[in-house]
């Protein structure tokens, strides 16, 4: 604990030990400088003032009292002189009165304001309808902890809208405040517990081992409960971390930890989870979504492009535009970093909103350049469900004045499953609007062609998977063969993902594949590269 504590905690006593040892300094300062004649006797009310204002009234007045005696009857009024002449009675009882009084006035006002000061504490450090203390009470808390490592226990009661819903907010406090009450009593004098939120405790308290701690914990909130003769049903989710210093407990950062491990334990509908380091990372998955909005507004992320290429011509034939995130601190961004966790959210729809506008704005500008040809983008499964989806998609499409042949939509298998029925409808409405759309990553899900020739598609793309055996692995030779031949029977263009190497280029020309797209003939490359790219290329094959 440190020294600011210590001093907290013992306060009271050093005030004692100060006022009692300035008494009687202080009048041996008097009778060293002359008597009460001279201005040192005021030096009296330091002590009685601290008196009043650390011990009340009753104590201040005592205090006033032994220093009117002292510097009345018992001090004469000049100790310099021979004969020392002792105070007229009036002089020395009247201000024995002026130094009880002051006593007892600032004791009075010290008492007056430590109560008030008191219940605006408990108003700001308290729940004010459960009367559990909140957040506000970590400072106070910590003062009951003793060195060494502490416990943080995160408790979240999952079904707390069930209850208010159907008993009443006021049996919900009741419940709440039942739970807290258990706690305190599990943590004894060395913890505290905390409401920091309307359905979550935070427990800290002496660190044990935290797998016999969640046993505890979990037999103790799963004890029958009954308010106002109703018998309560309590979904719990526990979140268990530790901290080796005491100070941090006071810092709501410093829950993180339980917090995140209570909330994968209701996510994943287990009893609790003890926090380890592997769940740091999604702290930073979190931390990236909670950025990612403002990065589309600051222009930190941007579109790269990579080229498609006809297999029989060698001239590229299109681009596939894929975002990046030039994160502040991070640096470049690829997309399976963020983008798992910005499709779980209802930003993935701004986000492909932006790519669309800026694919299309890239389009006019690398066509001013001699360079028209398509931009397919990736849509996500939100994207594709989303019933506002077509008609923001066209508003953006119309609004470029394009012509609808240049734009190309990608979506994988697995995202057709999800609901093929909304799916096919969704896709029949951009393909009626002249929209093309390639299927992504084909192969890495569990439908065949036969099955996909239900929607409105014009190109498949066999993953890269496929591309990085198939020279070693004849299986995969044959599959990507009869993929390819029964796609074109079907009318479908192909496209072979992740081409790599010259000899699975020739492979695939064998197998009469449309397109190629991979590090062969180049990687995703920012606007300006494209158009060197596409210069040096070109010229390249027709030389």
């Amino acid at each position: 604990m440190s020294i600011i504590n210590v001093l907290k905690k013992n306060y009271r006593i050093i005030a004692l030990v100060v006022v009692t040892a300035l008494v009687p300094l202080v009048y041996l300062l008097v009778y060293a400088t002359g008597g009460i004649k001279y201005v040192f006797s005021h030096t009296m009310y330091i002590p009685i003032l601290l008196a009043g204002m650390f011990f009340g009234a009753p104590f201040g007045l005592l205090v006033g009292l032994a220093g009117g005696i002292l510097l009345g009857p018992l001090m004469p009024f000049e100790t310099t002189v021979i004969s020392p002449e002792p105070q007229e009675f009036i002089n020395w009882f009247y201000r024995m009165i002026i130094f009880m009084s002051m006593g007892g006035i600032s004791g009075y006002v010290s008492n007056k304001l430590r109560r008030d000061a008191q219940r605006i504490n408990e108003l700001m450090s308290h729940n004010q309808e459960t009367m559990i203390p909140n957040t506000n009470y970590l400072g106070a808390g910590i003062l009951k902890l003793s060195l060494g490592k502490q416990s943080l226990i995160t408790v979240l009661i999952n079904n707390h809208n069930s209850i208010t819903d159907v008993l009443g907010t006021e049996v919900f406090h009741k419940l709440i405040f039942g739970i807290y009450q258990d706690l305190m009593d599990y943590v004894g004098t060395e913890g505290f517990v905390v409401q920091s939120g309307r359905n979550k405790l935070w427990v800290v308290k002496k660190h044990e081992d935290l797998n016999i701690e969640a046993g505890q914990i979990w037999s103790l909130l799963n004890r029958p409960r009954d308010i106002d003769n109703i018998p309560m049903y309590v979904d719990y989710a526990v979140g268990l971390n530790s901290s080796h210093n005491v100070n941090n407990c006071a810092k709501l950062e410093n829950f993180r930890g339980s917090d995140t491990s209570a909330r994968l334990a209701q996510n994943q509908n287990v009893p609790y989870i003890i926090f380890d380091e592997s769940l740091t990372q999604k702290r930073k998955e979190y931390e990236l979504l909670a950025t990612f909005s403002r990065a589309l507004e600051m222009n930190q992320t941007f579109l790269v492009y990579q080229p498609k290429i006809d297999l029989k011509t060698g001239f590229p034939v299109g681009l596939e535009a894929l975002i990046r995130w030039e994160h502040a601190e991070r640096g470049i961004l690829y997309p399976d970093t963020f983008i798992p966790i910005v499709e779980q959210t209802k930003l993935i729809h701004p986000m492909t909103d932006w790519v669309l506008r800026r694919a299309l704005k890239k389009i006019w500008e690398f066509s001013g350049m001699g360079m028209t040809f398509p931009i397919s983008i990736n849509i996500s499964a939100r994207n594709l469900y989303d019933t506002d989806f077509f008609d923001r998609a066209m508003k953006i499409i119309d609004e470029s004045q394009l012509p609808k042949n240049l734009i190309e939509m990608e979506i994988t298998e697995s995202v057709l499953m999800i609901d093929p029925e909304v799916s096919k409808n969704s896709l029949q409405k951009f393909v009626a609007n002249g929209i093309r759309i390639a299927i992504d990553d084909f192969g890495k899900g569990y439908s065949s062609l036969a099955y996909l020739s239900q929607f409105p598609i014009d190109v498949i793309k066999i993953d890269k998977f496929f591309m990085r055996q198939i020279i070693q692995n004849v299986s995969s030779q044959q599959i990507v063969s009869a993929t390819i031949k029964l796609a074109k029977q079907l009318g479908y263009k192909v496209v072979a993902e992740g081409v790599e190497e010259e000899e699975v280029a020739k492979l695939m020309q064998e197998y009469e594949c449309d397109y190629a797209q991979g590090y062969l003939y180049a990687k995703p490359m920012n606007d300006q590269d494209v158009i060197s790219w596409y210069q040096k290329h070109c010229r390249q094959k027709t030389s």
